[in-house]
């Protein structure tokens, strides 16, 4: 909204029914609607908004909606948009409901099944977003980590290249794909393995069909994970390539 104005967020209990929604599975969702008074989408453009790289922001990197489109996708939920020129949009996000009651138990995520990784050594973070950065250092910490933050793909770089410069081998590497206006995880770590192959490196992204993501072998990755991800995936993926 170039000219400022009041954005309505909403939420409700719906039910779908196959008939209403060809295009859902049929259910109870919890319909969050986020509706702005800004520019607008024209029609033709609709259809391009949530595939990865297209935008039509010129300052903009085409992440965003592919992001979201991706994370409600992995819940098994749903996004709708709709939207007119000089009026605004209305993006819909539905998310399966349940009515069954949810156990929390306090330091153990899954149960008895969640086994806690643990280690020694610094690791590297690269991420763009700082809640990411400050999320990963605490789990990383309490799994007993020295963490190390950056922003991006040439600071992380630096810091590995001084660091193998003093003789000091990191533990491991969890390196973002993209950072918007620098270099991303998969450009660092073809640097980084060029002088070093064998120290433990994991790809982070929230579009799950990047095919680093896919394939992370072939990038130069030991592994990957999907964002958002629980501290019990983190774990089972470094106790399995930590080792």
């Amino acid at each position: 909204m170039p000219d400022g104005g009041v954005i309505d967020v909403s939420a409700c209990n719906i039910s779908l029914s196959a008939k209403e929604y060809q295009s859902h599975d049929a259910g109870n969702y919890v319909k969050l609607s986020i509706k702005d008074h800004g520019i607008g989408i024209s029609k033709d453009l609709l259809p391009n908004i949530f595939d990865p790289y297209y935008t039509t922001n010129p300052n903009g990197h085409g992440f965003g909606l592919p992001t979201c489109y991706s994370i409600v996708n992995r819940h098994g939920g749903y996004i709708d948009v709709e939207s007119e020129l000089g009026k605004g949009s209305t993006f819909s996000v539905y998310l399966p409901a349940s009515t069954e009651s949810i156990l929390i138990i306090p330091g153990n995520q899954t149960g008895s099944d969640f086994c806690k990784h643990e280690g020694i050594g610094t690791f590297l973070v690269m991420d763009d977003e700082e809640i990411i950065r400050l999320s990963l250092e605490g789990i990383l910490e309490d799994f007993g980590y020295t963490v190390v933050l950056k922003e991006n793909g040439k600071d992380a770089i630096d810091f590995f290249m001084k660091e193998t410069k003093e003789k000091r081998k990191l533990a491991g590497m969890i390196f973002d794909l993209t950072i918007p206006g620098g270099m991303g995880g998969k450009e660092a770590i073809m640097e980084i393995r060029k002088i070093c192959s064998d120290t433990p490196a994991f790809a982070a992204s929230g579009y799950s069909a990047d095919p680093v993501i896919a394939n992370p072998e072939e990038y130069g990755f030991n592994a990957s994970i999907c964002k958002p991800f629980l501290i019990s995936e983190l774990s089972e993926m470094l106790e399995k390539h930590m080792k």
